[in-house]
């Protein structure tokens, strides 16, 4: 296992997140969930989880072309610790979201599964790094989140 590798899981969080994010803007714009305010907070929470998986992602790719600060790293942590708490987030205002029938439950469906795929794929990617650099280094890359 190697940076590549990490690399690898958080591109496929973020294809994840691209789709998941078309679809819940997508939403905002029809009639039935316009107005409701778990939408509002997905929408919210997906500016936090791409700014972190975009900043991860930046991160990885500067240790891949040979970059060795210590800081790179413990900025990755502190980014995979931040975009997992604005998932837990959105996933909760994701499930307070109501259908009023099939065809908004197929949204539903569609936006949990996306959400999901980009949640699992950056557990692979932490988990990689986590074995990659310690629970020691673990632990002061946590300390930086907020």
């Amino acid at each position: 296992m190697d940076y590549r590798t990490a690399f690898k899981h958080l591109k496929a969080s973020i294809e994840a997140e691209q789709v998941f994010c078309s679809i819940v803007t997508e939403m905002k714009f029809m009639p039935q969930f316009a107005d409701d305010p778990n939408l509002r907070t997905v929408h919210r929470e997906n500016y936090e989880t791409s700014y972190h998986r975009n900043t991860a992602a930046g991160n990885l790719r500067r240790l891949l072309r040979g970059e060795t600060a210590e800081m790179l790293i413990l900025m990755t942590v502190e980014c995979f610790i931040e975009s997992r708490e604005h998932d837990r987030k959105s996933g909760e205002a994701l499930d307070g979201i109501q259908s009023t029938g099939p065809h908004d439950e197929k949204w539903l469906e569609s936006a949990k599964y996306w959400h999901a795929k980009r949640k699992q794929q950056l557990k692979h990617a932490r988990n990689v790094l986590y074995n990659m650099i310690g629970p020691d280094v673990w632990q002061k890359g946590a300390a930086l989140a907020e």
